[in-house]
């Protein structure tokens, strides 16, 4: 799914390639961006561990600290991120996948969620989060809204926004992600 051509092509394409050689290339931070999703409850230390475990010669990625990783992302950029989500994301069923049709039609659905990011400066000035007469407390939030596969539950187009976006403004430009063969069960996110 998340081939090197594919990551490599990205990455190309918004110019973060490597102008010299460095211990984080670009398609490894890709990797590592990816794996931070799969082990959200590890470190940036432990998950690049386990990411590079299995590659001969990377022990000197084994002592790369938080902050190389950090500067490594920021170089990255998301829009890298966004053209890799863009080229995985779509639709996967058959016409025998059960619960993914109804009578001829692919069977959508729009869900919105919310979840914690770090605490901060950019990401309070970002997303913003829950506050008190104007005083801010707790972690900044984003926002999330999927448009999905019922039947396989494979991501077709997301949308994030901040604490502050409302998950039906963040749902109504997905529908130009569904086509005439598609049924959206109806979504709480679009009925007042």
């Amino acid at each position: 799914m998340f081939t090197p051509d594919l990551v490599d092509a990205a990455v190309a394409k918004h110019g973060r390639g490597e102008q010299r050689r460095r211990l984080l290339p670009a398609r490894l931070v890709v990797y590592f961006v990816l794996a931070l999703c799969l082990f959200a409850r590890e470190s940036y230390e432990e998950v690049i561990r386990m990411l590079t475990s299995g590659i001969p010669g990377s022990q000197a990625l084994a002592r790369v600290n938080r902050s190389s990783l950090s500067r490594a992302r920021v170089r990255l950029g998301e829009e890298v991120l966004e053209t890799v989500f863009r080229q995985v994301a779509g639709p996967l069923a058959v016409p025998e996948t059960p619960g993914a049709w109804w009578r001829g039609l692919r069977l959508l659905s729009l869900d919105g969620t919310q979840f914690d990011v770090p605490d901060s400066v950019n990401n309070g000035d970002t997303f913003d989060g829950p506050s008190t007469s104007g005083t801010p407390f707790g972690f900044p939030q984003v926002r999330a809204v999927v448009l999905a596969e019922i039947g396989t539950h494979a991501v077709l187009d997301a949308a994030l926004g901040g604490y502050r976006d409302g998950e039906r403004r963040l749902a109504y430009p997905l529908a130009g992600s569904t086509g005439p063969g598609d049924l959206h069960r109806r979504p709480r996110l679009l009925v007042r």
